[in-house]
């Protein structure tokens, strides 16, 4: 699972394939802002790994092959998502490090592509700063699903900007307990 997780994450940062989020003024060294690029798409990719074993184990079986597709150019984002038996939309957002309390959806995806939920994913990190570039394939040994929200729970909550770029977010022991979302699967 970390091994497809990081050799998607690889793949589609070193073919420029993934939008560019960080700001300019953050990382001026072109290996060092790929290596955090990286581990960002990783962390992400692996936390929807980490979703759909959970659904596994709850016995619910989803088709994630579109999980690993690549689409040419920058523009375009990993918009893989889940979706309910009745084609309602879910999107996992990882949270990291340890001061990492909020499930945040950066507010380009919320205005431009809304999911009908999103669910958080917690990973035990033990960074003890938040610095992507420390992050390995095996840093993460566990993670917790931590819960969920839904779109109109985040359109309540104010835009804000926790350091990189304006968001919606919500704490994440405000989420709704996640077995209520896995019922809806059946």
């Amino acid at each position: 699972m970390k091994n497809l997780a990081y050799e998607f994450s690889t793949d589609i940062i070193m073919q420029n394939n993934q939008y560019d989020r960080m700001r300019p003024t953050n990382i001026h060294n072109i290996n060092e802002r790929n290596t955090i690029r990286i581990n960002r798409t990783y962390v992400g990719k692996l936390a929807e790994l980490c979703f759909n074993e959970y659904l596994l184990a709850n016995n619910i079986f989803l088709n994630i092959d579109d999980m690993f597709v690549i689409f040419e150019g920058q523009e375009n984002v990993d918009d893989f998502d889940f979706y309910l038996p009745n084609s309602k939309t879910i999107d996992v957002k990882a949270a990291v490090f340890n001061n990492h309390r909020n499930l945040v959806v950066p507010i380009d995806q919320y205005e431009n592509t809304p999911k009908n939920f999103y669910v958080g994913v917690k990973f035990n990190c033990p960074i003890k700063n938040n610095d992507y570039r420390l992050i390995y394939k095996d840093t993460f040994s566990t993670a917790n699903i931590v819960g969920f929200c839904t779109y109109e729970e985040l359109k309540n909550k104010k835009t804000i900007n926790l350091g990189e770029f304006d968001c919606k977010a919500i704490l994440l022991n405000e989420l709704t307990n996640i077995k209520m979302l896995i019922d809806m699967f059946k």
